[in-house]
């Protein structure tokens, strides 16, 4: 009797049996450690590189997701075919190669095209479904892309139904996008993806799933998700149950950027009606239409699909640090092992919900009748501004402040940027910090309301007990909603440290508090408007003169503070620009030994569309910390927190969703500025 067991295992052995023979997957060495060291780490798709977007901003918009990504605190892992080789982790000349279409002849990468385009050593871009297929042989959990394929208008004739639902059906990954193309049958994926059994969520304020550009599209799903923490959780579960399928977490455009649902509706028909003309299909019939529609906007749907990547991919990011978290068994948020805290810039301050009535009136009577009006709301707080703002130009701040145990202090935590969230406490003896600002319809604001209590929280004991790392910090800030007696601690701490503070005044009337401490010299830096700056010379007995102009004003209050040993005094202006006032030329760097006072006004350009100006000026002082801590000289940091005040003045929040990297032209470009003799 011949034993088959044994027949076999001779003839595996045998030399003319050939061993199986896995395909070559390079993992970059980053990715590989911070996978190892169970960090965070987000995968990223590339086919908006080869066929999503034209060059060169295909290659500049994939090159800035990898940035969000890694302000956020994760590891970008942009997925790709390069010479036959699956590469997870790309680097950025590798990006630019890929992206240059015309020499680089990518394969558009689904499932079925992986072996032909690996053994014919070919390079491309993996669409939702390979980068699925490669994420999660690498481990990767946290999947961000735009758009996912689905089930295309007209399938129930052409049976086109996209491999990115199969592959999201029985594969164990979580996917970040914008919904499912609009240019897809929405009703009919959403059944599918019930049929495969993927959890479907949209992250926001409501259970309407997004439509990629639109933030809403009339169909509803079971579940909504408003939090990184909360969708962590959820996945955590799932992969404890070992549910071998999908996730789907469908975030929705950014309402600066999304389309009105008729007008882009109307787009589509007509890119639809196009492709039937061309007989456009299967593989080539999504970039077409993208391409197509593109055009039709005038470009203006590039720019929103730009912005939904990069939106999905801070959410993404901010998730994946979450679930590590989680998984560590750490408080979420509050997990130092994954972050070096030392070194950095250390800002302590106030964490605000900001409530914003804009009212159709402008005629105000306080008599108990109802006045309508439009209310937003937005994270706020000068020192939550200003640590959201560092973190996004690649700057991450150790950030200490309070919030309450309530829905406003969740809202607030979920938008503080993980790496920066270690030293923010949860106090539940206080309702979170909110203010209250009523503008009437011509923008002129009329009323302003606020519950500050809990910023007495942040008391000196509280201040103390993080001295070890305080003590690291290249410079200190603080704003004014702190108390005098915390004020006084950090200065103490500053003194004793030699470590120089930059005092944000946030408002008049608290703007003196440093000064009423013996240890105010240790403020070397000032970013007063002109009414704080008034306010301060006069805590000090300077009246000023009767000046010609607030330049004129600015200029004679800030010589006679500089006098009094205030050595850097940079006050903004508004709609005019900045004045600076210290020891020092304007290509010098700071702390250098020039004692020759000089003071320099540097104008504004004209800003066209302006959205909201409240957070410009917390964005102006940190673009302007990031160049301080980089040590660059005084006309490049102006430059820099331009750059950035430029961009909160297009946005309806305080802080942008995105502001640049070191790359940007501003690190680059001098401020123009006149010398005021």
């Amino acid at each position: 009797m011949i034993r088959l067991g044994k027949t076999l295992a001779i003839l595996k052995n045998h030399k003319s049996f050939p061993a199986k023979r896995k395909v070559s997957m390079y993992i970059k060495e980053e990715i590989r450690d911070a996978l190892k060291q169970k960090k965070a780490v987000v995968a990223l798709e590339s086919t908006i590189i080869t066929h999503g977007m034209p060059f060169p901003e295909n290659v500049n918009c994939a090159l800035q997701v990898e940035q969000i990504v890694r302000q956020q605190g994760a590891v970008p892992a942009t997925i790709a075919i390069v010479k036959g080789r699956i590469k997870i982790g790309l680097s950025p000349e590798e990006i630019v190669t890929l992206g240059d279409t015309k020499s680089s002849d990518p394969v558009k990468i689904s499932r079925r095209d992986l072996s032909y385009a690996i053994s014919n050593k070919r390079n491309g871009g993996t669409t939702v479904s390979a980068t699925i297929i490669a994420a999660t042989k690498a481990g990767i959990p946290i999947f961000a892309t735009g758009g996912i394929g689905g089930v295309h208008r007209g399938a129930e004739s052409t049976f086109d139904i996209s491999a990115d639902l199969i592959e999201l059906g029985r594969s164990k990954i979580a996917v970040i996008s914008s919904g499912v193309k609009s240019i897809l049958d929405i009703s009919k994926t959403l059944e599918y993806l019930e049929t495969q059994g993927v959890f479907v969520a949209t992250f926001g304020k409501t259970n309407d799933f997004p439509a990629f550009y639109s933030t809403k599209s009339g169909f509803n799903v079971p579940y909504c998700i408003q939090r990184a923490e909360e969708a962590a959780a959820v996945i955590k579960c799932h992969n404890e149950l070992d549910l071998q399928s999908g996730m789907l977490f469908a975030v929705p455009i950014p309402e600066e950027y999304a389309f009105d649902p008729e007008i882009i509706e109307g787009f589509i028909e007509k890119a639809l009606k196009e492709a039937n003309c061309d007989d456009v299909r299967g593989k080539n019939i999504t970039p077409y239409l993208l391409s197509q529609i593109a055009k039709l906007t005038g470009g203006k749907s590039l720019e929103s699909n730009v912005a939904l990547i990069k939106n999905n991919a801070r959410v993404a990011a901010d998730i994946a640090v979450a679930l590590v978290a989680l998984e560590d068994g750490a408080q979420t948020g509050n997990d130092a092992s994954q972050f070096n805290l030392e070194g950095r810039p250390f800002v302590i301050g106030g964490s605000n919900l900001d409530c914003s009535a804009t009212l159709d009136t402008s005629e105000i009577k306080l008599d108990g009748r109802i006045l309508n009006a439009n209310f937003t709301y937005t994270a706020g707080g000068v020192g939550r501004n200003i640590c959201e703002s560092l973190c996004k130009l690649g700057f991450p701040p150790n950030f200490l402040s309070v919030v309450g145990a309530d829905e406003r202090g969740k809202m607030i935590m979920s938008v503080i940027p993980p790496q920066s969230r270690h030293f923010v406490r949860v106090d539940d003896s206080c309702n979170t910090a909110e203010c209250i600002v009523v503008f009437d319809d011509r923008g002129s604001c009329r009323l302003l309301m606020g519950d500050m209590k809990i910023h007495n929280k942040i008391t000196p004991e509280v201040i103390l007990e993080n001295e070890s790392i305080i003590k690291t910090a290249p410079l200190i800030i603080l704003d004014s909603n702190l108390s005098e007696e915390a004020i006084e601690e950090c200065l103490k701490l500053a003194v004793k440290h030699n470590i120089p503070v930059l005092f944000e005044p946030t408002d008049v009337e608290p703007s003196t508090k440093p000064f009423k401490t013996p240890h105010w010299k240790a403020i070397k830096f000032i970013t007063p408007n002109l009414s704080e700056l008034e306010h301060i010379a006069r805590f000090f007995d300077f009246v000023p003169q009767k000046s010609s102009s607030d330049i004129a004003k600015a200029e004679e209050l800030s010589r006679k503070l500089l006098s009094h040993g205030i050595d850097n005094i940079i006050v903004t202006l508004g709609s005019k620009g900045v004045l600076v006032a210290r020891k020092g030329l304007a290509t010098e760097k700071f702390f250098t030994n020039n004692y020759e006072e000089h003071v320099r006004f540097y104008p504004t350009e004209a800003i066209n569309s302006l959205v909201n100006v409240s957070g410009a000026g917390d964005c102006f002082a940190s673009g302007f910390i990031a160049a301080l801590i980089s040590n660059m000289p005084e006309e490049v940091c102006v430059s820099v927190g331009f750059a950035a005040a430029k961009l909160a003045l297009k946005c309806q929040a305080a802080v942008p969703m995105e502001i640049f990297d070191r790359s940007h032209r501003s690190w680059e470009r001098s401020a123009s500025y006149q010398n005021i003799l």
